[in-house]
């Protein structure tokens, strides 16, 4: 079946289409979430966001804009990327509060002074960053953007924005050495 007949069928909610859909591209929609959740999330994981994209798609099929994703492979290619950004966040939340709560039990209270003393640190130095750089740094580090899709996104060059990132990451490091913090090499 061609994608434009399979994407008007999906509309009309017909089973068999998301059926062909899911054997055409189970394999793809598996390797975009590996590669996205490599380090990051277990294999559990990894099905997990491969679920949720076809989930996804059947539940928004009747609002696909035909004109924009002639594509199946495209507009799920998409979906997969958001649904695994966002298990990103979800598995850094939860590692976060585990690892406070071990910190708690621990009485590690010198810990988790030092922790919040530098976390304090990198926010007041993220603020006199420039808007661009800070708005930059947003994109690619908590929205988990490419830089391609970055640059698009705010009209630069991608070198532009590799600099950016670049300039930023050494102006905070250098700032936290200036506070007598130790900071690891970037490996640009």
């Amino acid at each position: 079946m061609k994608e434009r007949k399979l994407l008007k069928q999906l509309q009309r909610k017909n089973e068999k289409a998301l059926e062909e859909i899911m054997n055409r591209y189970n394999a793809y929609v598996t390797t975009i979430s590996k590669e996205i959740l490599a380090g990051k999330g277990t294999n559990e994981d990894v099905e997990e966001v491969v679920s949720d994209v076809f989930i996804s798609l059947w539940n928004t099929a009747e609002r696909i804009d035909y004109e924009k994703y002639t594509s199946i492979k495209a507009y799920i290619g998409m979906i997969t990327r958001n649904k695994a950004k966002d298990k990103i966040r979800a598995i850094k939340h939860w590692d976060l509060e585990l690892y406070d709560d071990v910190v708690l039990i621990d009485n590690q209270s010198e810990k988790i002074m030092e922790q919040k003393e530098q976390q304090r640190i990198i926010q007041k130095l993220f603020q006199q960053l420039k808007p661009i750089d800070q708005e930059i740094f947003l994109l690619y580090y908590y929205n988990y953007l490419k830089i391609e899709e970055i640059a698009l996104q705010l009209n630069m060059n991608p070198q532009t924005i590799k600099t950016r990132l670049r300039r930023g990451r050494e102006t905070l490091r250098n700032a936290l050495r200036r506070e007598g913090y130790k900071v690891y090499e970037d490996k640009d």
